[in-house]
């Protein structure tokens, strides 16, 4: 069967989606065809509802599936609604994490023939088959038949169980090429990501892994969070990392997308030892956790080539931490696990967040000179979103604080906050999503703290009205500063890479020289600007 696989991703960071990545490998090793529209206004033209109706009746698929985040849930309505009048008689499939987290919601508003929940690629591949062979589809795992549906003629849904975690030992192998892969690669400067791991046992009230464990456990799929934490094969990594290096050798840099790489120190180990022998001689970057990162995995990363680690700081508040986020850790271990790093000569990230519920000028303030503290080589910031379904939602919409008209029309998290606040700290917050960084120069010990002081003092004294006016000249002031504070060697953080990356000038400066000396390793898209 043709399958036609939808991927909306607008205003989001370009990248392959892995969940489709799977499935699409799943579908071609069970013998179906498969076709992706990747709908990203950065990569390709969005395509209108005539466009969209064009594409799909030139590729006529028996089925269309969707992969769908919170925030394109909306376009993926508006879609399914033109598929359903132009081409009445493919079925739509809608999966992903956002019906994933709020299935009784996404099957009752019937969008879709069909809802697929959880790690769906071998349920959605059992689908496609018993659809194609005619066979019973009703009782097929992991999917929700909404009422009065094209399947399901009842005046209640059909709720099927979600069937085990599947093995990665012996799943087939991920298609990338369901993917223009050169554009990407082209788009994100040479760097790719892959998954080595599926899971997290962490319980972060931002995150989904909490809630797919408890959805696998309430029907008896999994035990707990043990099972959820899975890894591929080192040796199949290895093949898929030195065929996909072989096939695009402008891949500069593998990007580990796994949400916790360090937490079994044995695949660490067997990871890395693998990887050095290896001819994919490509550097790598990696998530970590602060509380399983010490002096022995520096060591072990940075032998093996490691070139950055990240890790989630989120916030400098030990009661928001504890309260909001669940996440129980000190301000010294995380120190602690940076300084590691950084000792070995790896570079590091910090993912950082604003707007958290209750979360005060005062606990914000400790964010930023927790950062200042540590001096991190690079840290990116976002503001506090609650996805439906999460333990964030549900504190956040307890305490009445979710503008549920300001988060339907919120396309990302970086932005804008959807929680109510008072308008003073709503724009104080405004303000942290443009130059956060600001703020953390002015708060270091780096020469240039006197820089920055008065911007921050600037910016602080702006009403609404002089923020909106000025805040379209922030970045390119920001610029102009950093190249001036390049020339004369004075440390600082500067906007690099994306919108929301504050990067330290060492770096900025390392990578100048390294282009300047390997032209030949120089990314494609790449310029000494960026």
């Amino acid at each position: 069967m043709r399958v036609l696989l939808i991927y909306p991703n607008l205003d989001c960071p370009i990248g392959v989606n892995h969940g489709l990545s799977m499935i699409s490998g799943v579908l071609k090793a069970a013998g179906h065809e498969t076709r992706l529209i990747h709908v990203n206004e950065k990569l390709f033209d969005v395509p209108t509802p005539a466009q969209l109706l064009e594409r799909v009746r030139a590729y006529d698929p028996g089925l269309i599936g969707f992969s769908v985040m919170t925030q394109q849930y909306g376009w993926a309505i508006e879609a399914a609604a033109t598929l359903r009048e132009g081409c009445p008689e493919i079925p739509l499939v809608i999966g992903g994490v956002h019906p994933t987290m709020v299935p009784e919601e996404v099957t009752a508003q019937g969008h879709f023939d069909v809802v697929a929940i959880g790690e769906g690629e071998l349920a959605f591949c059992e689908f496609v088959n018993r659809l194609e062979r005619g066979e019973e589809i009703l009782t097929t795992p992991n999917m929700r038949f909404p009422p009065r549906s094209r399947f399901n003629s009842r005046l209640t849904p059909i709720v099927n169980a979600v069937g085990a975690f599947p093995d990665l030992s012996d799943i087939a192998e991920n298609d990338y090429e369901l993917f223009d892969m050169p554009r990407i690669i082209a788009s994100k400067n040479g760097w790719f990501g892959v998954l080595t791991s599926r899971g997290c046992p962490y319980k972060c009230t931002y995150c989904f892994n909490k809630e797919i464990v408890d959805r696998y456990v309430e029907d008896g799929a999994a035990k707990g969070p043990k099972e959820y934490m899975r890894h591929y094969p080192v040796p199949r990594i290895m093949a898929e990392l030195e065929g996909l290096v072989r096939r695009y050798p402008d891949i500069d840099t593998i990007l580990l997308d796994d949400d916790l790489f360090t937490l079994n120190r044995r695949f660490v180990k067997d990871f890395c030892k693998a990887y050095k022998a290896s001819g994919i001689g490509r550097p790598f970057v990696l998530n970590a956790h602060v509380q399983v990162f010490d002096d022995e995995m520096a060591f072990i990363l940075a032998d093996a080539g490691c070139r950055i680690v990240k890790y989630g700081l989120e916030s400098g508040s030990a009661r928001l931490r504890k309260e909001i986020l669940w996440r129980y850790m000190k301000n010294e271990t995380m120190k602690t696990a940076f300084w590691a790093a950084q000792s070995y000569g790896i570079h590091t990230s910090a993912f950082v967040m604003f707007g958290l519920p209750t979360e005060t000028r005062d606990e914000l303030f400790e964010t930023l000179q927790l950062c200042a503290d540590i001096g991190m080589g690079r840290f990116r910031w976002a503001l506090f979103f609650p996805f439906p379904g999460t333990a964030g939602h549900k504190i956040s919409q307890d305490m009445g604080l979710i503008d549920e008209e300001r988060a339907a029309q919120m396309g990302n998290y970086f932005d804008g906050t959807c929680l109510s606040f008072e308008p003073e700290f709503d724009l104080f917050l405004r303000k942290l999503g443009r130059v956060c960084h600001w703020w953390v120069n002015a708060l270091s010990d780096w020469g240039c703290a006197p820089y920055y002081q008065p911007l921050v003092e600037e910016i602080e004294s702006w009403d609404l009205e002089t923020f909106e006016r000025e805040k379209g000249s922030l970045r390119a002031r920001d610029r102009a500063l950093s190249e001036e504070l390049l020339a004369k060697g004075v440390r600082h953080y500067s906007i690099r890479y994306t919108h929301v990356m504050a990067v330290d000038s060492e770096f900025v400066l390392a990578e100048r020289e390294r282009m300047r000396s390997q032209p030949e390793y120089v990314p494609v898209g790449y310029t000494l600007d960026d």
